[in-house]
C-alpha cells in the first residue's frame, strides 16, 4: 500500500495507468464539483469528467446513450450516479458491473444492493405538500383515500407516473403498505382525478408553490426544504397512512467503462466517512451514511419519531412489474387532454 493513498495496491496501480474517469449522473454539476475536487486532491493522477444527464423514461435516456456509445465504439460512462429505481432498469439492460468494496460494510443491509451492483450515497426522502394559500388546514386530506374524492380533481400534481421511474416506484411501494385491495382502489381513484404529471421534480414543487396545483404527492424532501428556505408558498402534507418513503441516489460501475479501477476508487471514496461528510456538507444533500456529523445529516433534518420506510422494498419488488405496468396505463397522457 502506498503512503497517503487508500485502496488495494493493484487497484491504485491500474488507476494510475488509466488516469481518467467518466461519470454520468443526475446531481447538479456545481454539487458534484466539490466531490470531484476532493477526490482529485486525494488521487491527483485521476482526471474526472462529469456530465449531467437526463434519466426519466423507459429505458432511461442515460442508459440508451451508454448503449449507443458502446455500440459505436466510443468512450462512455465508467460510473453512473442515479436514483435506485432507474438503476433497476440499468441492471435489466446488463449495464452494471458487480463491485466488492470494504466501505459497503458501514451501511445497513436494508439499504445495500445485495449483489454489489450499486451503493447508496445520497438519501432521498419523498414527501407530500400543499399550498397553504389555496388549501386551509381544515380541508386538508387526512389519508390517501381522501385524495380520490372529486374535490381534488385536476388540482393534484405528481412526478410523471407513466415513465416507470422514481415517482412510479414511490406509488408502487405503497402496495405492500396498503395491501392489494386498498392500493388498487387508491390508484384507480387517483387516476380518475387526473393529476398533472411532470418529468422533473422541481417542476412538481413549482406547480404547487406557484398555485397551479393545490397538492403535490411526489416531492423530494430536499427540494421542499429549498422552497421553504426561499419562503415560497408550500407546506408539508402528512397523511396518516403514508410514511416518509426514502430511496437513494446511488453510484454504480458500468460494464462498458474503460476505466474500471478509477471507478472503484471513486465509489470507495464516496462511500467512506470522509466522502459522505463531503456529500452531507453540500447544500441540502443528505448523506446515506449515518454518523458523519455532516451539516445535512438525516438525524438533523427529520425527527427521530418520524417513520422512514426504504423503497423500492423487497416486499414490493416481486410485483413491481405488474404495478408499474398498471400505473403506465392509468397515468399515460391522454390525447386531447
Amino acid at each position: 500500500m502506498q503512503r497517503g493513498l487508500s485502496g488495494p495496491s493493484s487497484v491504485l496501480r491500474d488507476a494510475k495507468k488509466e488516469g481518467k474517469l467518466n461519470v454520468y449522473g443526475t446531481v447538479e454539476i456545481d454539487e458534484f464539483a466539490g466531490w470531484k475536487e476532493s477526490f482529485e486532491k486525494k488521487y491527483p493522477f485521476i482526471e474526472v469528467d462529469y456530465k449531467r444527464k437526463y434519466v426519466p423514461g423507459t429505458p432511461p435516456p442515460m442508459a440508451k446513450e451508454i448503449m449507443e456509445e458502446t455500440n459505436a465504439g466510443k468512450e462512455t460512462a465508467d460510473a453512473v450516479i442515479v436514483a435506485v429505481p432507474p438503476l433497476l432498469q440499468f441492471r435489466g439492460l446488463n449495464l452494471l458491473a458487480k463491485t466488492k468494496l470494504k466501505e459497503a460494510a458501514a451501511y445497513p443491509k436494508g439499504v445495500r444492493q445485495p449483489d454489489g451492483y450499486w451503493f447508496p450515497i445520497v438519501s432521498i426522502p419523498m414527501i407530500q405538500v400543499y399550498n397553504p394559500k389555496l388549501v386551509s388546514k381544515k380541508e386538508l386530506p387526512r389519508s390517501a383515500m381522501d385524495l380520490t374524492t372529486p374535490k381534488w380533481k385536476d388540482i393534484i400534481v405528481t412526478h410523471d407516473l407513466s415513465v416507470g421511474t422514481l415517482g412510479a416506484y414511490w406509488l408502487a411501494s405503497l402496495r405492500p403498505i396498503f395491501g392489494d385491495k386498498k392500493w388498487k382502489r387508491f390508484v384507480l381513484g387517483l387516476a380518475k382525478n387526473r393529476p398533472k404529471g411532470y418529468p422533473l421534480y422541481d417542476t412538481v414543487v413549482d406547480s404547487v408553490a406557484n398555485g397551479e396545483s393545490k397538492i403535490g404527492l411526489t416531492v423530494l424532501f430536499h427540494d421542499y426544504l429549498k422552497a421553504k428556505k426561499a419562503k415560497r408558498s408550500i407546506e408539508r402534507l402528512k397523511l396518516n397512512d403514508i410514511p416518509m418513503l426514502m430511496t437513494f441516489n446511488a453510484i454504480a460501475k458500468t460494464t462498458a467503462g474503460s476505466h474500471p479501477a478509477c471507478a472503484s476508487l471513486l465509489i470507495e471514496y464516496l462511500l467512506s466517512k470522509e466522502g459522505q461528510k463531503k456529500v452531507g456538507n453540500t447544500y441540502l444533500r443528505i448523506p446515506a451514511r449515518m454518523g458523519t456529523g455532516a451539516l445535512y445529516s438525516l438525524d438533523k433534518l427529520v425527527p427521530k419519531s418520524e417513520k422512514l420506510v426504504g423503497y423500492p422494498s423487497e416486499e414490493m419488488l416481486p410485483g413491481a412489474a405488474d404495478s408499474i405496468s398498471l400505473l403506465t396505463r392509468l397515468f399515460a397522457p391522454k390525447s386531447g387532454h
